[in-house]
């Protein structure tokens, strides 16, 4: 009997036109994601074997149409937000903002709501906070920002699929993208050092006590590591008395770079590298009321390039993030979560650029 399916079988049970299913068996981008679900369910069901069965055996094992009995059709997706150093009003702030586009851009594609959401009022009420998911009626979430580990497996308990964006927990088996922050800080201060800077400051994140300062964010301390290794590997030490904690913002860097300063005479530093480019824009700040001229005295890399960097005075030399693919693959890995939710956690590392502008001039003693 199976022999007997046609085409125009698959298309009349899936509810589309007999065309629709040529594309999906011959796995066409130009098809979404909840019709080519209908057209592979509906074949399955009644056991189709005509032409394009081929297509339709590959397209099981492919990530971006796998068909599993657990799968399912992502209609709304939530974008939440939460971060435990501050909140941000995300449609304004220039980095998270273009996170929100490319997830937007992506989920237009395949006809999916987007549902924004800051936890940061909730987060500590465990019962509260699933409850406000619950009747968000999600399809999926997109956990935003630097969420701590027991913030990731409450919404995990949920049972839907989960990403990571701009996060990543070591041991913790959920989907996570964010850009390669590790090597983008190496090759920050390796074109510091490049250009004969040898005390190399630093401003970071909010740290964890200890012997050593370690960043509470992993992406944030990531970069440190990256500014640590960078000084290893060209022979230089790590000198903690120009190493500064901040909270990423202007103001932080700002006060930051203030207490670097208050110890100058006795540690002087010719290059300061900031963990994102609003500490850097309010180093900037510290450094001129200071005296110090940027790049003349102190050479100045930022990191994230959101817009307004390319425009000060001098122009930021920063770490491009491509924020927009941070989003749109996001919900790719999303969507490859809902069609299997048993599969095994995958993290999407982007590349980042080095953009060499005018606030980093080769050292001169």
């Amino acid at each position: 009997m199976a022999g007997s399916i046609t085409v125009k079988d698959v298309a009349r049970v899936a509810d589309v036109s007999v065309g629709t299913v040529s594309r999906v068996f011959n796995n066409h981008q130009n098809v979404t994601t909840e019709i080519r679900q209908r057209v592979l369910k509906a074949a399955t069901e009644l056991g189709y074997a005509g032409p394009g069965r081929g297509a339709l055996e590959r397209s099981r094992w492919s990530p971006d149409v796998r068909l599993r009995e657990n799968s399912r059709v992502l209609k709304e997706v939530g974008f939440i937000y939460y971060s435990s150093v501050h909140e941000h009003i995300v449609t304004s702030n220039p980095f998270w903002s273009h996170i929100l586009y490319g997830v937007e851009a992506e989920t237009r594609k395949s006809n999916i709501k987007v549902t924004y959401r800051a936890i940061g009022e909730i987060v500590h009420a465990p019962d509260l906070l699933l409850t406000t998911l619950s009747e968000m009626k999600l399809g999926g979430i997109l956990l935003v920002g630097p969420a701590e580990p027991r913030t990731i497996s409450l919404i995990k308990s949920l049972k839907l699929p989960v990403v990571l964006v701009d996060n990543y927990v070591p041991g913790l088996a959920v989907d996570a993208v964010l850009g390669d922050n590790f090597e983008g800080a190496r090759s920050a201060v390796d074109y510091l050092i490049s250009e004969g800077h040898t005390k190399i400051a630093f401003i970071g994140g909010v740290i964890s006590p200890g012997p050593r300062p370690i960043n509470t964010i992993y992406t944030i301390e990531r970069r440190a590591a990256g500014y640590r290794t960078a000084l290893l590997d060209a022979g230089l030490s790590v000198n903690y008395d120009l190493y500064e904690a901040g909270d990423l913002t202007l103001e932080g860097g700002y006060i930051a770079c203030k207490r670097l300063l208050s110890r100058y005479e006795q540690v002087p530093f010719s290059a300061l590298f900031c963990a994102n480019d609003a500490t850097a824009i309010g180093a900037m700040k510290a450094l001129r009321e200071a005296g110090l001229r940027i790049p003349e005295d102190v050479s100045l890399i930022g990191f994230d390039d959101i817009e307004m960097v390319e425009h000060l005075s001098p122009p930021l030399t920063t770490v491009r993030v491509n924020k927009e693919a941070l989003g749109y693959i996001a919900v790719k890995s999303l969507l490859t979560r809902a069609l299997d939710m048993d599969a095994v956690s995958v993290t999407s590392m982007l590349d980042v650029e080095l953009v060499k502008r005018e606030s980093v001039i080769p050292y001169v003693s």
